[in-house]
């Protein structure tokens, strides 16, 4: 897996073909497979784009703009 970031436009790209709003978490990798974590602007959350998985569970608020329309798995 290919990530690349483009921080003027605050983008990661994931294989030259998903581009995500949002930044590497510095010093932080996934614990499964090693791969840089990424916050994902449009759910304020971290993930790891190779696993396809949240790193923390939704809040549980059904009004929360960020959680309530949080797919279970990582879609670009």
């Amino acid at each position: 897996m290919k990530i690349r970031v483009n921080k003027k436009e605050r983008q990661v790209i994931v294989d030259d073909f998903f581009q995500i709003g949002g930044a590497i978490v510095p010093n932080k990798n996934c614990v499964k497979c090693g791969t840089a974590i990424i916050n994902y602007d449009k759910y304020d959350h971290e993930f790891c784009a190779y696993c396809n998985t949240w790193l923390k569970a939704p809040c549980g608020d059904v009004t929360c703009i960020y959680c309530s329309s949080r797919p279970s798995k990582r879609y670009c």
